[in-house]
């Protein structure tokens, strides 16, 4: 039996769909967010309770992940809330992660920590976070600028250059001649790759006469998303480079996510295939500002 005071799973899952502009929050427990390195707020749970979180703002429902997913039977995420329940009480002492990251506003994202208390559980939890200063918005507005006009660059480059939708395509556009092309993986640069909370957990290359491309699968173990915007090579002994090209299967990198990357660089021209993926580099691969990079060497183009 669901407690009289929790809200039904209905209603509950209406609530998370309400975001603060559209409708004043109902009442319930409430947590501001100071937005300081490690906060992590308590939410209490409990079995025939569903407890709503409204997250006062657009989020990016994709990035939503919960600890323990096959715990929870009852487990919704909307644009501005998440819905949930869990089959068994959790323990007094145990705490599961819940991650969520906004679509803009600081702080960027927050870890929940779900834990069990006899006798208490949270029927509807309003978050909110603090409201942004003048100067906290145009620093904000000049690095999201910054990454605009970097990204529009890289789109009019990208367009003009001929379309390779097809192998037929490729081959007209010259990337692939008689030679073919050359496949490898760098086992030991996924291995000795640096990054903090970026690693690679699969590395590997395609070259040509003229090129080289390096794709790196990369996990995302921070807790804040990253945006892979910029890259450049460096060769052994010598002075480093921007590389031609940078795409990402997806546009931003969420807590705990994995997406591939590729690094395209342009390559003095190489008569044999033998030459192809052979000389050593170190490719660097950054967010917009440069702050937060993942750093690969010993990576054979």
């Amino acid at each position: 039996m669901f407690r009289p005071f929790a809200p039904s799973f209905a209603l509950a899952s209406l609530l998370v769909g309400l975001t603060a502009t559209a409708q004043p929050a109902p009442a319930g427990r409430s947590v501001v967010l100071a937005g300081k390195a490690g906060e992590s707020p308590l939410i209490y749970v409990a079995p025939g309770t569903v407890t709503a979180i409204l997250l006062g703002a657009p989020i990016v429902r994709e990035s939503v992940q919960v600890e323990g997913r096959d715990r929870f039977p009852v487990f919704e995420v909307g644009d501005a809330g998440v819905t949930l329940s869990p089959a068994v009480a959790l323990g007094t002492g145990e705490r599961l992660a819940l991650r969520v990251t906004y679509r803009e506003g600081s702080p960027a994202s927050v870890v929940f920590l779900l834990t069990g208390l006899p006798g208490k559980a949270d029927g509807l939890v309003n978050v909110s976070r603090p409201q942004q200063t003048l100067d906290t918005c145009r620093v904000e507005l000049s690095a999201t600028r910054e990454r605009c006009e970097a990204q529009a660059k890289e789109l009019e480059a990208l367009k003009a250059r001929p379309a390779a939708l097809s192998p037929a395509a490729v081959a007209l556009a010259g990337f692939v001649g008689k030679q073919g092309l050359r496949g490898a993986g760098f086992e030991q640069a996924c291995y000795e790759a640096r990054g903090g909370e970026f690693r690679p957990v699969m590395c590997w290359g395609l070259g040509g006469a003229t090129w080289s491309v390096v794709v790196l699968e990369v996990s995302n173990t921070g807790r804040e998303p990253w945006a892979p915007a910029w890259a450049e090579v460096t060769p052994t002994g010598g002075e480093p480079r921007r590389a031609r090209a940078l795409l990402s299967g997806q546009a931003t990198i969420p807590p705990g996510g994995v997406v591939s990357v590729a690094v395209e660089v342009e390559m003095p021209a190489r008569e044999k295939p033998e030459e192809w993926l052979r000389a050593l580099h170190t490719v660097r691969v950054c967010d917009g500002d440069g702050s937060r990079c993942l750093s690969v060497p010993k990576v054979k183009l």
